[in-house]
């Protein structure tokens, strides 16, 4: 879904998700490199053409938000994640984020192991 997006939509939609909503200043503002507000201006319209952002007009300008749930963003950017960086492989970015984690709650190790559980015994049916 999103990872067919070319790089500076995608870059757009990621602020805009980040942001919760906002208008084009706002989003150029948290930008690096940040293209011209008529550039942003067009993404976002065609980032809405596709289904990604909608907008309402307040006093006078136009405040978008993202209009796909931020769960599905996250697991379609994670999977893009996975897929260039650890050969498609879960596990090996698991590791890696648990290696880069100074110490873990209980709760999470518990949630983690529960997680785990649940997947070796979907795997087993």
């Amino acid at each position: 879904m999103l990872e067919k997006l070319p790089p500076r939509e995608r870059q757009v939609f990621d602020t805009l998700l980040a942001l919760r909503k906002g208008t084009v200043a706002e989003l150029q503002d948290r930008m690096p490199d940040a293209p011209s507000a008529s550039a942003i201006r067009a993404m976002l319209s065609r980032l809405e053409r596709k289904g990604f952002v909608s907008h309402e007009a307040v006093d006078h300008q136009n405040v978008y938000r993202a209009a796909v749930p931020a769960a599905a963003a996250r697991k379609s950017a994670l999977s893009q994640l996975v897929r260039t960086f650890f050969n498609n492989r879960p596990a090996e970015a698991a590791t890696a984020l648990l290696g880069m984690q100074g110490q873990i709650e209980p709760d999470e190790l518990d949630a983690l192991e529960a997680l785990i559980r649940k997947a070796r015994e979907e795997q087993s049916q």
